[in-house]
């Protein structure tokens, strides 16, 4: 099931199994919010609790083909959906902050290897794009299919544009 929704497999590295265990292990106040460093940061900066698709689809908690928080994984996991952030696209204003000296729209998040994708002109299904850093990272742009991925591959949100998920399998 939930490599099937979130076309990940179940691994500590994802959020969803660390919010699991903070649930179960911290004292957390009431109303906690849980999030990735660009929902932190939002938030921060506009007021608003928001994650684009492609941060979201690597929490395994995001249903990658409804492009929306999964009841069901959220419920596994113990995790309340209203203590997650609003899953947004890419690419919109989602504010402004004063933080910077005048007011400075908001207006792009985008998760590190899928921002790649794009950053590298991969933008039509087929582009291919592959970088090095803490790890070697091939993402491939397979439009709006979310193939099953085969052995020892994922498949996440590249980008929302327009409202729209693109969907890419990528490996590690």
């Amino acid at each position: 099931m939930i490599r099937q929704r979130t076309g990940l497999v179940i691994d500590p590295y994802f959020s969803g199994t660390k919010i699991e265990w903070l649930i179960q292990n911290a004292d957390l106040p009431d109303g906690v919010a849980f999030g990735t460093i660009d929902s932190w940061l939002t938030f921060k900066l506009t007021g608003r609790h928001l994650i684009d698709y492609s941060n979201a689809s690597r929490t395994m908690l995001f249903d990658i083909r409804k492009i929306a928080w999964d009841q069901e994984l959220c419920d596994l996991l113990g995790v309340d959906p209203k203590s997650l952030p609003e899953p947004v696209p890419s690419s919109e204003v989602y504010g402004t902050t004063s933080a910077f000296g005048g007011e400075v729209p908001v207006a792009g998040m985008a998760g590190d290897q899928q921002a790649a994708l794009f950053g590298q002109a991969c933008q039509r299904p087929g582009e291919t794009k592959n970088t090095y850093g803490t790890g070697s990272f091939v993402l491939l742009n397979t439009g709006s299919d979310a193939p099953e991925p085969g052995e020892g591959l994922l498949t996440t949100v590249a980008w929302g544009l327009g409202g729209e998920g693109r969907i890419c399998p990528g490996g590690y």
